[in-house]
């Protein structure tokens, strides 16, 4: 039970702990270029992946903060373990040898691969998609990624609270995943009643949010570095 709390835990602080600022209210043009210069580092360089872990850290200390940097360290070394694991047991079986030095370094590839992605996630604005549908004529739909980034988060607390009681009442977990899953159903059927019209009448208006200049220059300046180390790299191979 512990375990499975901690990983919802940290799962949930990993996606869902930023709020709408920071990196955020940067422009979504030097998202995108920050996006696609981590995307071709882990594609076309995975050796060279755990470099995002040094890049990232201090980016996560800035926003979403430190409960952030804790959590995706945390969750991204327990998927860092877990393929290093299976791929060392793998190697028990004569199919190839592996070093200590090739566990570890499947675990901070690993580890940068996942700060990417969720940091990634995590500087993207639901209004930013909502205006963009809206932009794109997608109207009667622009209001479903702020439901979205409204209804998983919640979701997520009632499970937990859900595991939370059976743990207090020394339940085994299995027994508590149908009231979990029932909590997180009775949830989507109220957010829906609630959100009846806003869901079949197509939306009028943008949402305007303001940008930071600031968060939109370091987004800039830190994807500029990663693309120079990216092509230095390059050279060297």
């Amino acid at each position: 039970m512990g375990i499975i709390d901690w990983f919802i835990g940290v799962v949930y602080k990993s996606l869902f702990l930023a709020e709408d600022t920071g990196f955020r209210r940067a422009h979504f043009l030097s998202k995108a270029v920050f996006i696609l210069s981590i995307t071709l580092l882990i594609t076309r360089n995975p050796g060279s992946s755990y470099l995002l872990v040094a890049f990232l850290t201090p980016l996560g200390l800035m926003f979403p903060g430190l409960e952030w940097v804790v959590a995706i360290l945390g969750l991204s070394a327990f998927t860092g373990l877990l393929l290093a694991a299976s791929a060392y047991l793998v190697s028990l079986l004569g199919f190839y040898q592996m070093h200590v030095l090739q566990i570890l370094d499947i675990v901070l590839r690993t580890m940068g691969i996942s700060m990417g992605i969720v940091f990634s996630f995590n500087i993207i604005s639901p209004i930013e998609l909502y205006n963009a549908l809206y932009v794109l004529r997608g109207r009667r739909v622009a209001v479903i990624p702020l439901m979205l980034w409204k209804m998983i988060p919640q979701g997520l607390r009632n499970f937990m609270d859900s595991l939370m009681v059976g743990y207090s009442k020394r339940e085994i977990f299995t027994k508590r995943i149908p009231p979990a899953v029932a909590s997180l159903i009775e949830a989507s059927w109220l957010t829906e009643e609630y959100c009846y019209w806003k869901l079949r009448i197509p939306v009028k208006t943008r949402i305007n949010l303001e940008r930071s200049y600031r968060h939109t220059i370091i987004l800039l300046t830190v994807a500029l570095f990663i693309t120079l180390i990216q092509a230095k790299f390059m050279k060297v191979i």
